[in-house]
């Protein structure tokens, strides 16, 4: 029972509520929300953005070379939607934040 692993991982007090959440709401008892945290998809999308906006402003001001960021990156999103596999999603979903 998940209240007896909270108990074990430490947790000093777990309460199980018949009815879940709302029922703990109209209870009276004090819930805790969590921080809202950025999805996944959302920070490809920043990432994603980010590597191809410095890219092509490397490659524009600093040296052509650096062009190959922003394709690589469109290369990478070009197989992420055709085989439904995103490498950038999978590596940070292992970063601490996502955990």
């Amino acid at each position: 029972i998940a209240a007896e692993k909270l108990i074990a991982a430490g947790h000093k007090q777990a309460i199980v509520v018949e009815g879940g959440t709302l029922a703990a709401i109209d209870a009276g008892l004090d819930i805790a929300y969590g921080k809202g945290a950025i999805s996944i998809e959302r920070q490809v999308r920043i990432a994603a953005g980010l590597l191809v906006l410095s890219g092509t402003l490397a490659g524009a001001y600093i040296h052509g070379g650096f062009l190959i960021v922003p394709g690589f990156v469109g290369a990478g999103l070009a197989f992420a939607g055709v085989t439904d596999t995103c490498g950038m999603a999978m590596a940070l979903a292992k970063c601490p934040w996502n955990q």
